[in-house]
């Protein structure tokens, strides 16, 4: 069971972009350290509101999908902690509320905690989320993919009893998706174009859970039961372009899950034992009901679709971890895992040709994942200056399928092994080293990306002085892999250094920079006008650099000036068009599909003034810079700026 994984570039840089700093709300503090008395209580608070302004030249939707930053008042941020002085309040004995960009920010959230010694807790989560996604440009003018959804999420959870050896727990959390999207359908078969159509998206889920912790004799039993239940009722629809006359789909997708969750904990001197066991008896049913009117070749098309079916799908995991610790120096941990999923049930699909008279009939009825694995780590410190460690990993998965009683049902089994040796050497007290490689192969791939003949290595260093610390981390990753349909492999490095330093207590530096190389390469067949196409090569290639800096003064005891850069680009293969001359297939589809070259960057700056000991006068600009190579209408300039007040009463 390979502990690394390959990273594709884009996720990375999607991942990259959306974790910038902003520049509000403010980091900086107000009131005194240790807050106020009230009656029995003690009171810390802090609320910054203020005022967002934005700009944008180029594609608003892409603005909208990576930063999504608006106008208007905003209560930025808000921190509010109530503790009893005693610790034995009348109702409470702490109230913990925090905020940010409550008042239509895209990214809204608030927590809080209420909890009385002995007696009860209750924490709850609330988030909402404003997702715009563009998507892509996958079939002309036609067919642009795209999603306008709010996205909420809240979480409640109750504990009572949380100081004692028996605690009760009760739990609710609900989460929905909605607004507008519109996708594309390919119409009539697999020779048509594809068709706009519009959905007004529609997703809820619910979840329940009561359970219950037990501690005796230095052994925890904690056991959960929920229950979530899914409902997916998005309709899709077309009032018809060109040679489709109307096109209507109904599918809903309903299901619950209901679950047990075991858990059992012990840690004694010289060894320490947790292990966890879960059920979930997933259930899911479904309905599609397709209706498509138009014509195809001058040739009028009536054809009616019907996919429904009733599926059961448990899961069942169990894992266990044993701790040993013979001497000081030495620890021995295995871990083994069993993982076991089914999915079965009758999913047929019905195609009806009114046209033709032609009926095409499908069917599903089973599938199954079971995979045991167990992992065994050795740590030994040999001196205070070197240690080692090291690790197998050996798994065995089978996937079993069956379609219909009729064809020949699929079972394959893949077994993995790996090892994993490293050290941790200190030759001077400031300064740490680890080096690590890790081997694996895997019996027989299930699919041409997974790990086949794989190996990686990796070494990081860290050097702390005072206020100084230096650190790099580098590391390789290779993969080879062969299936019978094609062939995979891939070769990563990752390179990073990071610094921060504190000469005065005034002035700090940050700065930070990472590139990931990436180079994959397989093999693929595809159709072209219903001939098959051998032979050719999917290549990908990506040169990702991530850099930021970051620098904040103090100016004497009242103002505060940070200021920061980011910027995140991936140079591709050096093409800076898709025609360009690039590697691998001559293909223009495939040449534009080989690299991403992108340009991400963000300055910001921000200061703070301290108008007195309870309230702050805070404003700050940033900027948001996005090109893609291959696409220039994709890319935006965006200035974001703000200007708040943080008090505290």
């Amino acid at each position: 069971m390979r502990r690394t994984a390959i990273l594709l570039a884009f996720p990375l840089l999607t991942a990259a972009v959306c974790a910038q700093e902003t520049v509000a709300p403010t980091p900086d503090t107000v009131g005194p350290a240790r807050g106020d008395n009230v009656s029995d209580y003690n009171v810390v608070n802090t609320f910054e509101t203020g005022v967002r302004f934005f700009s944008v030249g180029g594609s608003l939707p892409e603005y909208r999908s990576n930063v999504n930053y608006g106008n208007g008042v905003r209560l930025l941020s808000s921190d509010l902690t109530i503790n009893s002085k005693d610790g034995h309040g009348k109702y409470f004995d702490e109230i913990v509320l925090t905020t940010q960009g409550l008042g239509n920010d895209p990214y809204e959230s608030a927590t809080l905690r209420i909890q009385k010694n002995k007696l009860y807790r209750y924490d709850m989560v609330w988030r909402l989320n404003d997702y715009v996604n563009p998507g892509l440009v996958t079939g002309g003018a036609d067919g642009l993919h795209a999603m306008d959804t709010r996205y909420t999420l809240q979480d409640h959870d109750l504990t009572l009893f949380p100081q004692s050896k028996i605690k009760f727990f009760l739990g609710y959390t609900h989460s929905s998706q909605g607004g507008p999207a519109i996708s594309t359908v390919q119409l009539f078969d697999t020779n048509g174009n594809p068709y706009p159509v519009f959905a007004n998206v529609r997703r809820s889920w619910n979840g329940y859970r009561v359970g219950n912790e037990i501690e005796f004799f230095g052994i925890k039993l904690n056991w959960m039961r929920g229950w979530e239940d899914f409902k997916e009722d998005t309709p899709f629809a077309s009032a018809g372009t060109g040679p489709v006359s109307s096109f209507t789909r109904q599918e809903p997708y309903h299901g619950t899950s209901p679950y047990w969750r075991v858990a059992l904990f012990a840690d004694k001197k010289l060894v320490s034992f947790n292990g966890r066991f879960t059920y979930t008896a997933g259930q899911r049913g479904f309905l599609l009901d397709e209706t498509a009117l138009g014509t195809s070749a001058g040739t009028g098309i009536n054809r009616q679709i019907v996919t429904s079916g009733t599926a059961r799908r448990p899961v069942a995991t169990g894992n266990a971890t044993v701790s040993f610790f013979p001497t000081s120096k030495l620890s021995i941990v295995n871990h083994t895992s069993i993982y076991n999923v089914r999915t079965e049930g009758d999913s047929t699909f019905s195609q009806f040709d009114n046209a033709t008279q032609s009926f095409t009939y499908l069917s599903f009825q089973y599938l199954g994942i079971r995979t045991v694995a167990n992992e065994t780590d050795v740590n030994y410190q040999f001196l205070p200056q070197l240690g080692v460690y090291a690790g197998y990993d050996y798994s065995s998965r089978r996937i079993r399928s069956i379609v219909s009683a009729d064809i020949p049902f699929y079972d394959q089994t893949n077994k993995v092994n790996s090892g994993v040796l490293g050290f941790r050497i200190r030759p001077v007290k400031p300064l740490t080293i680890i080096l690590n490689g890790e081997i694996g192969r895997d019996s027989r791939p299930f699919a041409p990306k997974s790990d086949g003949n794989y190996h990686d290595l990796g070494a990081r260093a860290e050097y702390r002085h005072k206020s100084l610390l230096l650190s790099a981390y580098a590391k390789s990753d290779y993969n080879t892999n062969a299936v019978s349909f094609s062939a995979f492999a891939s070769r990563s490095r990752t390179y990073s250094a990071n610094a921060s330093w504190t000469p005065r207590e005034w002035l700090s530096f940050d700065v930070g920079y990472t590139k990931l190389h990436l180079y994959t390469v397989g093999g693929i067949a595809y159709f072209v006008d219903l001939n098959l196409v051998p032979g050719e090569q999917s290549l990908y290639f990506s040169n990702l650099h991530t850099g930021t800096a970051g620098v904040r003064f103090s100016m004497g005891r009242r103002a505060d000036l940070y200021v920061a850069y980011s910027r995140v680009q991936d140079t591709g293969d050096g093409r800076s068009t898709p025609d360009g001359p690039g590697i691998g297939s001559s293909l223009p589809a495939f040449q534009a599909a080989q690299t991403f070259p992108v340009l991400f960057q963000s300055p910001l700056a921000r200061f703070s003034f301290k108008l007195s000991e309870r309230v702050r006068w805070n404003v700050g600009y940033q900027y948001y810079g996005y090109r893609e190579d291959f696409d220039r209408t994709l890319g935006y300039r965006a200035n974001t700026g703000y200007t708040s007040i943080l008090w505290s009463f």
